[in-house]
């Protein structure tokens, strides 16, 4: 039997369900379920994996049975992405402090909040940071390249097959 320290619970002194919060961060979000891994519900589902685990308390293989039977090491790689997002996307950590807060009875306001606009995932890159991202990625590729090149002269980035792209006559003899 575990010891009340490690019985989860929150105020009222009951547990919370895999359900509650699933339909929770579904309210919130969206669908938590869908065919495969599909945006974003794979997003939503990590959400609740993460408020399962750190609020409610369960075990990551309890959460991945809840999920489809996913494996526990699923959970566990949704769990860190959830975490990372915390870390470097405010509007991620402020929309799991509302879910948790929510799911703990500290909030108690209704589930589907209308003063917010729904939560879209992490956000996009701009079209400036996503240049520069791009010509960093180009540059480390560009560099790793030169050092793998078997000869000075060497051209690594020429088409596959040999030749320019262009369509090669067959010359009869």
């Amino acid at each position: 039997m575990a010891t009340p320290s490690f019985v989860p619970v929150v105020a009222s002194g009951r547990r919370i369900s895999l359900v509650e919060i699933d339909a929770a961060v579904s309210a919130r979000l969206g669908p938590t379920r869908g065919l495969g891994n599909s945006q974003p519900a794979c997003f939503n589902r990590q959400v609740a994996m993460y408020l399962g685990s750190r609020v409610g308390r369960w075990s990551t293989t309890v959460i991945g049975r809840f999920y489809n039977g996913r494996d526990h090491s699923t959970v566990c790689y949704g769990i860190q992405r959830i975490e990372s997002l915390r870390e470097s996307d405010p509007d991620v950590d402020l929309l799991i402090t509302a879910l948790r807060r929510q799911l703990s009875g500290e909030d108690e306001s209704p589930i589907a909040r209308t003063d917010q606009e729904p939560f879209s995932g992490p956000k996009a890159l701009s079209e400036e940071d996503f240049e520069r991202l791009a010509e960093l990625l180009a540059s480390r590729v560009c560099a790793h390249l030169q050092k793998k090149a078997p000869k000075a002269g060497d051209c690594l980035l020429a088409p596959l097959g040999g030749h320019d792209g262009k369509d090669i006559e067959v010359q009869e003899s």
